[in-house]
Order: structure tokens, then C-alpha cells, then sequence
């Protein structure tokens, strides 16, 4: 009987000990969960370190789980800028679409439309291949230089608007020479005029007033 009395005291010795450690009982399950801050913090360090893959998991948990974060805006374009510096311009150039579309009056807005711009012009190939990034990029500095306020992103726009401007006037240079070769005259004509009526203060005129000159007549 007295060995059952010991028993039973050292069972409630130590129910009465684990009660009072609730750690014990603990497991990863219930582990506080981080806060959208924290989130955000560990998101942006993994930016700065260059681990842009983990940064985006991050900034897109915040997203997902907390939509009253009050930096949801800084969240959408940091994901585009993660993609832009991943090389993976496509995926940027929808993530900043939809930054803008959301927050059209963001004071990051002119960079974002900026960095859309860059997105199309990093995927610029060479001159005799399709110039649809090029054209998409005009467009999108374009849009920079003509809805921000004077600024950095302005300036740095008016720049590149210029750039692409003068990539598309050397593709169509190239397809005056190409055509000037092949003796079809009058298309390398219209691609010559073409270059002085829409790219004529880019330095690209005088060898398309030579062509011009070369297929008048013929």
C-alpha cells in the first residue's frame, strides 16, 4: 500500500512541475508567428544581400497575409525590382504594371515607370533583329518624361528616350543600306526619308541623305 502511496506522489510531483513549465508543452506549431514588420525587415535584408529570390518569398508572404500593412506599396515594387535585378524582365515588367495600376499616385511611381522602361530596354538586341522592345521602351520613357515632375527619374527618362530613339533610327538606316544593296531603291528611299522625317536630330542624316541621293531616279 505504501509503495502505491509513493507512486501516485511522484506522479503528481511531476504533473504539478511540467504544469508550471508551459514551454515544455510548446512545439513549432505554436510558436508566435512574425509580424508583417518583421517580415518586411527580413525581406529588405535579403534584398541587400543580393538574395532576391528569398526577398521576394518574403515581400509576397507580406502580401498575402498581411493586406492592411501600411507598406503594401514599397512590398509591390520591391517584388518588381527583385525580378528586374534577377534578369527576368517579364516578370518586372508585370510587377511594376501592377504597382502602378495600384498606386498610380505612389511618390515611387516615376521611378517604377522608369524601371519599366529599363525592363524593355535590357531586352534590346542588336539592330537587325525585332525592335518591339526597342518601341516598347521609347514608349515607356516617353510616358516618364511626359507625366513625372522635373526630377531625377525625368532626367534620367529624357536620356533614354533619346537612346531608343536612336536605336530605332539606326534600324531603319540599316534597312535603307540593306535595301540600297539589294537594288530595291524605292524601299530604301522610303526607309532613308523615314530616318530624316522621325529621327533627324540624332546625327543619323547624313548618311541617310546619301541614300536618298544614291536612289533618286533608279
Amino acid at each position: 500500500m505504501a509503495g502505491r502511496v509513493s507512486h501516485a506522489i511522484i506522479i503528481l510531483l511531476f504533473v504539478t512541475a511540467v504544469a508550471g513549465c508551459p514551454s515544455i508543452w510548446k512545439s513549432d506549431a505554436t510558436k508566435e508567428e512574425p509580424s508583417a514588420q518583421e517580415l518586411f525587415n527580413q525581406a529588405e535584408a535579403a534584398f541587400a544581400k543580393e538574395s532576391y529570390r528569398d526577398a521576394i518569398e518574403l515581400y509576397e508572404r507580406v502580401r498575402g497575409e498581411f493586406p492592411e500593412f501600411d507598406k503594401k506599396p514599397q512590398v509591390y515594387v520591391k517584388i518588381a525590382d527583385a525580378y528586374f535585378e534577377l534578369g527576368e524582365f517579364e516578370d518586372a515588367i508585370s510587377r511594376y504594371d501592377q504597382f502602378l495600376g495600384l498606386y498610380p499616385a505612389s511618390e515611387e511611381a516615376p521611378r517604377a515607370k522608369y524601371m519599366e522602361g529599363m525592363a524593355y530596354f535590357k531586352r534590346i538586341g542588336a539592330i537587325d533583329r525585332d525592335n518591339r522592345y526597342a518601341r516598347s521602351a521609347t514608349k515607356a520613357f516617353k510616358r516618364v518624361v511626359d507625366e513625372s515632375p522635373n526630377g531625377e527619374w525625368k532626367d534620367k527618362a529624357e536620356e533614354k528616350y533619346r537612346d531608343c530613339r536612336k536605336k530605332l533610327g539606326e534600324k531603319e538606316l540599316y534597312k535603307a543600306r540593306q535595301y540600297q544593296k539589294l537594288k530595291r531603291y524605292k524601299s530604301a528611299g522610303i526607309s532613308a526619308q523615314r530616318v530624316l522625317d522621325e529621327y533627324g536630330d540624332l546625327g543619323l542624316d547624313k548618311e541617310a541623305k546619301e541614300i536618298l541621293e544614291d536612289v533618286k531616279g533608279r
